[in-house]
């Protein structure tokens, strides 16, 4: 049985053969796709920040926030904005989602304190209209 489930911020990557970079934004969960449908939505609404984000190779090294000279090398510009949208456009998403399982038993221990708990709530609540009840028979 599944109790939770964690979806992480979305990395939306492009890679520029000519340099060797690959170039990022971190999109909000499931907000690449929506503005693929509807390219208005405001651009505050889908990422994180503006900042790009480029790293050497295939996948792993340091990323760092990319220079202006690179980003004009590899899209013509330098506004931050204008490369994230081309990003979002036709990059790759990557994304991961996390479930946190239960198993049987835990799930009973829970079932089982869930019912202890209302049955000493109730008690307590009779408890109370009993002492009520008694002190209410004195005025």
């Amino acid at each position: 049985m599944t109790l939770m489930t964690f979806k992480t911020p979305e990395r939306v990557c492009w890679s520029d053969d000519a340099s060797g970079l690959t170039f990022f934004v971190v999109a909000k969960p499931d907000s690449t796709a929506k503005w693929r449908a509807a390219p208005t939505t405001p651009l505050e609404d889908v990422v994180n920040s503006t900042d790009v984000f480029s790293f050497k190779g295939p996948g792993a090294g340091i990323c760092r926030v990319a220079s202006s000279e690179e980003l004009q090398a590899a899209f013509k510009t330098t506004d931050p904005a204008a490369v994230a949208k081309s990003i979002l456009s036709v990059g790759t998403v990557k994304a991961r989602v996390f479930e946190l399982e239960v198993d049987s038993q835990a799930t009973t221990a829970m079932s089982a304190a869930t019912n202890a708990a209302n049955v000493a709530t109730s008690a307590a609540t009779t408890a109370i209209d009993g002492v009520k009840g008694y002190l209410a028979s004195f005025w």
